[in-house]
């Protein structure tokens, strides 16, 4: 499993997401979750080749609206899943292919940043907002 698919299925353990995590995509509907990676980045190499790398995502929510009750719950329960999410990195292993050869690794942090309204996608707050959730994964890729 490379990071970008544990990421989601760690996403879709959290009890208040739907099963359903699309990977560079959502619709504009309630309860619609996309995770989009936006890049991976070297952090650190020894002189074995063993790296530990840093990988970028934004994860779009589409939310009801309606009224402040609502939109304080929005924010509230992306706040309880960036905090899950920080708990999640138990060195879960992953698996990433460079040149044709299979690596193995660990992930071992998440964290988490910038849960905030970002769109109003219809322009009418009645047919729901998108919320965005920064996630950075930190893993070790072994030689």
């Amino acid at each position: 499993m490379n990071i970008i698919e544990l990421v989601k299925s760690i996403l879709q353990e959290f009890p208040k997401i739907s099963e359903l995590v699309h990977i560079d995509y959502n619709e504009n509907t309630p309860e619609e979750f996309g995770l989009y990676p936006t890049g991976d980045t070297l952090i650190k190499e020894d002189i074995l080749g063993n790296q530990i790398r840093k990988h970028s995502f934004i994860l779009y929510v589409v939310y009801q609206s309606i009224n402040d009750y609502d939109r304080l719950t929005n924010s509230g329960t992306l706040l309880e899943l960036q905090m899950w999410l920080e708990r999640q990195a138990k060195h879960q292993e992953i698996s990433v292919t460079v040149d044709d050869k299979e690596l193995t690794g660990t992930l071992s942090k998440l964290s988490c940043a910038n849960g905030m309204l970002y769109q109003i996608p219809s322009g009418n707050m009645n047919d729901g907002v998108q919320y965005q959730l920064q996630i950075t994964a930190e893993y070790e890729i072994y030689i």
